[in-house]
């Protein structure tokens, strides 16, 4: 499956490398043209792969409501294939008709060369111009994480954090580590199952060269580097996991026969709380993914928003999104418990709510739950966290789709690690000879 999804987005991404771009001759992404309605009003086109959830669907029928001045159209792509899906969003997006918001959802590869083409508005500068927010109103990590080349290319009004987490008294206290370092706490337990979640040779080659493949690649220079000693162990190290895996099993965890929990997902203030007390029943270190920049773990999101550049309706299609950043969306995120906002005033409703328990919404009243309340340590252990995550590293699709075919004709026994090391390394400077 994950093949074909690459390769989807791959062919998908090429569809778009060859169109125009929607450039005018001076090399200019050309203004599209507004669509107006009988009454007057200029139509905001947004575009979603998936059917609209229901914030969305909220969203759209109140400012349509209010404004005076325009009026939100939703054009959904759920029912098709999503190789047509994206054939159909790069022909609309090269066009006078494009949409004027694109709402992002993962896998999202494909918005790598939008970004690139510059097909995406620079979000910053309707933050900066606008009279109720600024930048310092949000988490600067998450922000961040949305940016490149300093340009903030989409948003996502709520996020959750991907990690992995050991026992601290098997792996240690140190946050982010590299792929040495990491392998060396895996050696120094021989008699322990490696993970729990994903522990897979699969698994872990995708733990490792998902998040970490930049350091195998110069996007800028077209030059890599995965025929090196480097990238030779990390396939070795993957061999070691077994193809397949029974399960998730908690008391492995709990009982130190597994080393730590791949991909974890920390959603709210409470889940270090209850990570402690329930999974591991003592105190946990948030190691990181291993090679990933800042404490290791990794901001996910997803559902993002974007602006197209050549929009024509730029000022509304700013007056749509924005509401996912006022406090009153914020603040309903923070409640609601499921993920963190990005709003800092309403993360700290969201920690002032952890110190009170877990609300009944039948009673009115807040419940003291199993393992105690959030204490300000707790709290002050999660902002850490939180602010120094990193944004995703997405691999490249066609990238991944390389690494991840001839490494599993190394696990099979088919090549050597040496020889599954030179073609991925001669079959990817090919490629990023032609794109780069």
């Amino acid at each position: 499956m994950f093949r074909k999804i690459f390769s989807v987005l791959t062919a998908a991404v090429l569809c778009l490398t060859v169109s125009s771009c929607g450039k005018n001759e001076d090399g200019q992404v050309s203004e599209g043209m507004a669509g107006v309605t009988e009454d007057g009003k200029k139509i905001i086109r947004i575009c979603s792969f998936l059917a609209a959830e229901d914030d969305l669907q909220s969203r759209i029928v109140s400012f349509n409501k209010s404004s005076t001045e325009y009026t939100a159209e939703l054009t959904e792509y759920a029912d098709m294939d999503y190789f047509d899906a994206i054939t159909r969003l790069n022909l609309d997006i090269t066009t006078a008709n494009a949409p004027d918001i694109l709402i992002i959802t993962s896998p999202k590869s494909y918005t790598y060369s939008y970004m690139d083409k510059g097909l995406f508005a620079d979000l910053y500068e309707f933050i900066d111009s606008d009279p109720d927010l600024k930048r310092e109103d949000f988490l600067d990590s998450v922000l961040k994480a949305g940016e490149k080349n300093g340009k903030l290319f989409s948003f996502a009004p709520e996020f959750y954090i991907n990690t992995v987490v050991g026992k601290t008294s098997l792996v240690g206290d140190k946050q982010g580590r590299t792929v040495e370092e990491f392998i060396e706490l895996v050696d120094a337990y021989p008699d322990k199952k490696i993970m729990e979640g994903n522990g897979t040779k699969g698994g872990a080659l995708l733990m490792l060269a998902l998040y970490d493949y930049g350091r195998y690649v110069d996007q800028s220079t077209g030059e890599c580097s995965f025929d090196s000693e480097d990238f030779i162990r990390l396939l070795e190290f993957c061999n070691r996991f077994p193809y397949e895996v029974d399960g998730y099993d908690q008391d492995n965890l709990r009982d130190g026969t597994s080393l730590f929990s791949s991909f974890y997902s920390v959603i709210d203030f409470y889940s270090i709380h209850m990570l402690e007390y329930y999974a591991f029943g003592e105190p946990v270190t948030f190691m990181g993914f291993p090679g990933v920049a800042g404490n290791g773990s990794v901001i996910k999101k997803e559902t993002e928003y974007a602006i197209i550049s050549n929009s024509a309706n730029k000022e509304g299609a700013w007056e749509f999104l924005k509401y996912f950043l006022s406090e009153e969306y914020q603040d309903g995120i923070a409640l609601k418990g499921e993920s963190f906002p990005i709003r800092l005033s309403s993360l700290e409703l969201a920690a002032e709510e952890a110190k009170k328990g877990t609300y009944d919404s039948i009673t009115g009243e807040y419940i003291e739950p199993i393992g105690g309340v959030n204490t300000d340590e707790d709290n002050q252990r999660v902002y850490d966290l939180l602010g120094s995550a990193t944004g995703s590293v997405d691999i490249d699709s066609r990238i991944y789709e390389i690494i991840s075919v001839e490494a599993d004709a190394y696990f099979a026994g088919q090549k050597s690690a040496n020889e599954a090391a030179d073609v991925i390394q001669n079959r990817i400077s090919n490629y990023l000879a032609e794109n780069c």
